[in-house]
């Protein structure tokens, strides 16, 4: 931190002109390369089966050219062949290993992440919490919804902020309303379209006044999915605003700045690329491509051109909120498009407006997909039986009718009670294709 009167925590990286960034990301690189090499049993089989070798990389050029590709197939191939529940990311005995967490295993197994001191997120929360004003000394109300190795936020912390830890359920919203009075956090992490939804039943029951509850807050991270229109306006209404918060890749997290023009992620810890998803040609910034990250900052997790599977798109322009790195927009998964009658679908095509009705305003929803390209698309969607204003036959054809306008294919609906989808998880953990 530069001094207190300064909007980033680490103004100097945070501001620095492009060309000093892409400096200081080569020199990252190569060092990162040589330590995680002989470190990584899975990168030397790679880059061997490649014909590639560190000596062949001398810049970050040479780095894009030549260096092979990783996804998490590739560390499940490598686990179940060596029986090595890291996926060849280190070797188990490795004296600088101190943690090793892992994803959720939303899309498959549960990819392992082992770290050798903290997470790059930490580093992540601590510049977004300071940018988007936390200081020293105030209370966040730290409510997350994937707690696989507990409370272990150091970044925050380090900042002097002091957390308020709250399980991420419905069933805890009168503590979060009562810690949200009683201590008057700054920031809220995270708010979800689960959690906006039982406030608002809440809300409407109790007649509490979402305007008090919320009013100490500068601002109220969004995360699990990507945030739409009907959380903003939601939102609003409360009188707080939402900052959506995003994964890049396995490695880190970016949040939104105030312009709310896409995420910001740190630039200078993890090399990020947008390539051609079916290839591996850059994409054109603002056009929609693959999300492929480097780590630059921790050894002991050598996601090195790691193929994320999600869709992006990049923007590189200097932001309106004084940053100079990149922010970008998910747009989807690869995996989950669908081609229908020749169109590109993509989940969060029809998500909007599911959730913009009141009968299925959890944006619970499922397409169905049991070949890879349709002719009509096959829409399980999730809905509150009580809160029908019509029939359920009426329901499904005004949907119907909204898709097809929407996406210009035909499209059949199958009206499910939002507690039969619930069946399969947690809101943001549904997987939104599925072959049945």
């Amino acid at each position: 931190m530069t001094g207190s009167r300064t909007k980033f925590w680490h103004e100097f990286i945070e501001t620095a002109p492009r060309e000093q960034l892409e400096r200081l990301q080569e020199a990252r690189l190569l060092r990162m390369l040589k330590q995680c090499y002989s470190r990584s049993p899975l990168l030397g089989e790679l880059w061997s089966a490649a014909g590639v070798g560190l000596s062949d990389i001398h810049s970050l050029g040479d780095f894009k050219a030549r260096a092979p590709f990783m996804d998490k197939d590739s560390l499940r191939t490598f686990r179940d062949r060596h029986n090595d529940p890291f996926g060849g990311l280190v070797r188990p005995t490795d004296p600088m290993l101190r943690m090793v967490t892992s994803t959720s295993g939303t899309t498959g197994d549960a990819t392992p992440l082992t770290w050798s001191h903290r997470s790059l997120g930490e580093t992540a929360y601590q510049r977004n919490y300071y940018a988007l004003g936390a200081r020293s000394g105030d209370y966040i109300l730290h409510s997350t919804f994937t707690f696989r190795v507990g409370q272990r936020q150091t970044g925050p912390a380090e900042s002097g902020l002091i957390p308020i830890v709250i399980d991420h359920t419905p069933a805890e919203i009168p503590r979060m309303i009562e810690a949200s009075l009683r201590f008057r956090p700054t920031l809220f992490v995270i708010m979800s379209t689960p959690l906006m939804i039982a406030f608002e039943d809440y809300f409407e029951k109790t007649h509490i006044d979402p305007h008090d509850v919320f009013s100490s807050y500068k601002a109220v991270i969004f995360g699990g999915e990507a945030l739409g229109p009907r959380q903003r306006a939601l939102a609003q209404n409360w009188g707080i605003e939402l900052y959506e918060m995003m994964a890049l890749g396995d490695v880190s997290i970016a949040i939104e700045c105030e312009m709310h023009d896409g995420c910001h992620p740190n630039e200078d810890l993890a090399l990020i690329e947008c390539l051609d998803p079916n290839g591996t040609d850059p994409v054109a910034d603002g056009q929609v491509g693959e999300l492929v990250v480097t780590m630059l900052a921790d050894p002991l997790l050598p996601l090195i051109r790691f193929r994320t599977d999600d869709l992006m798109s990049v923007n590189r322009e200097p932001c309106g909120c004084g940053r100079t790195q990149m922010r970008y927009k998910m747009m989807g998964r690869k995996s989950d498009q669908i081609v229908v009658s020749g169109r590109s679908v993509l989940p969060m095509n029809l998500r909007m407006a599911i959730e913009d009705e009141v009968e299925s305003r959890a944006g619970l929803f499922q397409i169905i997909r049991p070949h890879a390209q349709m002719d009509n698309l096959r829409v399980r969607v999730g809905h509150n039986p009580e809160a029908l204003r019509t029939s359920a036959a009426a329901y499904s054809h005004l949907l119907k009718n909204k898709l097809e306008s929407l996406l210009n294919v035909q499209v059949s609906i199958e009206l499910v009670p939002d507690a039969e989808l619930l069946k399969l998880g947690p809101p943001h953990k549904i997987p939104r294709v599925t072959k049945q």
